[in-house]
Parts: structure tokens; C-alpha cells; sequence
């Protein structure tokens, strides 16, 4: 099974900053003020279009899945996963009891619910992923927990990054971290894009 269009443009992105935000590598590894600073933002902005690709291809899984049942009747695991994990989280005292009783108002409702959790999802640490991709079918036993421990790597840098002064970070090797992304991060995402992909 081909990989999504989302997927090919999340490649195409990372391939553009990689190529207009990375300066040349220096073997000593001493980039200046402003190459250090690009290289940051390399980092920052990869991590944005990963964590956004994730949330995107979620969000339109479950749309997707939402949509045929309102048109055709047909049950989905998709949505099934989607009631089996949102359902206890809402508060369904606030709910009128004529809404409650109504199926599609409940199902709607999970829906709902889910999305703007999607909506407010900081990070692409391994309890993000797992919020984002279990709720939509998923199994846990489908996730590399490998890759895991790598995304958690990945995030935890990003979040030095993102909120301590520069004075308070060590220099970023180019190399180590164009090549995690590369070569660690994007392979296996491109295969959780398949499964996504192929859920019912």
C-alpha cells in the first residue's frame, strides 16, 4: 500500500527545511550565533510539521469515518475506537436527557470531543502519540516502542529548545540530529502512515 499524500507532503516539508535552514556541516562543529539559530529552528520547525501530520491524518480518519456513518449506516472500527476511548471522558450530566438517548447526538458528541483533544495536543512525545492514535484504532502493540523512546528524545529536545534562553543550551550537532530525523524518526512514521491509512 502507497503512502498518503499528507505523508509525501510531510517529507517534501522536511526536505525543504532541511535544505534551506541547514548550513553547511562543519566538522569542528563551531556554527555561529546566527547557524546555531537556524539549526534550532530547523528542529522546532520539524517537530511542528511532524506533530501537525499526525493531528491532521487523525482528524480526517476520524472525519472520515463520522461521514459514512451518517450517510450509509456503516460501522467502522474507527469509530468504534473512538466511542470505546472518548465516551468516559465527557460529562454527560452537563447533556440534555432527550440528547443522550439519541445515538447519533452521542456519537457526534465522542467525535467532537475527540477532535478538540487533537485540537489542543502539544508534542509528539509517546503519550501524544498514543492519545492521537489509539482513540482512532491503533493498537498499542502496533507502535515500535523503540521509536517510541526516540520520539520521547525528540520531544524532550525540542521542549529545551522552545523554552530555555540560548545561554543555557549546548551546542546541537547538525549531523546527530538531521540524522535522527532521517533516519529514526521519519522511517517509522512512514509506516504508521499505512496503518492509518488502511484503518476501516
Amino acid at each position: 500500500m502507497a503512502n498518503t499524500r499528507r505523508h509525501k507532503n510531510l517529507l517534501s516539508r522536511i526536505a525543504f527545511l532541511e535544505s534551506n535552514l541547514l548550513p553547511a556541516v562543519k566538522l569542528t562543529g563551531n556554527y555561529t550565533k546566527k547557524e546555531s539559530d537556524m539549526i534550532r529552528g530547523y528542529l522546532l520547525l520539524c517537530h511542528a510539521e511532524i506533530e501537525s501530520f499526525f493531528e491532521e491524518v487523525a482528524k480526517s480518519k476520524v472525519q472520515d469515518a463520522l461521514n459514512l456513518w451518517r450517510t450509509t449506516r456503516s460501522k467502522s472500527h474507527c469509530l468504534l475506537a473512538v466511542m470505546s476511548f472518548c465516551t468516559e471522558e465527557i460529562n454527560w450530566d452537563r447533556v440534555k436527557v432527550e440528547d443522550k438517548e439519541k445515538f447519533d447526538f452521542r456519537v457526534n458528541k465522542v467525535v467532537q470531543h475527540y477532535i478538540n483533544k487533537l485540537n489542543s495536543n502539544h508534542g509528539i512525545k509517546s503519550k501524544n502519540i498514543k492519545n492521537i492514535l489509539l482513540p482512532i484504532g491503533i493498537e498499542e502493540s502496533q507502535l515500535d516502542p523503540v521509536w517510541m523512546s526516540i520520539m520521547d528524545n525528540f520531544g524532550g529536545r525540542r521542549g529545551i529548545i522552545a523554552h530555555l534562553g540560548v545561554s543555557a543550551q549546548t551546542q546541537i550537532d547538525l549531523v546527530t540530529e538531521r540524522n535522527n530525523i532521517n533516519n529514526n524518526v521519519l522511517p517509522e512514521i512512514a509506516n504508521l502512515d499505512i496503518l492509518i491509512k488502511g484503518l476501516k
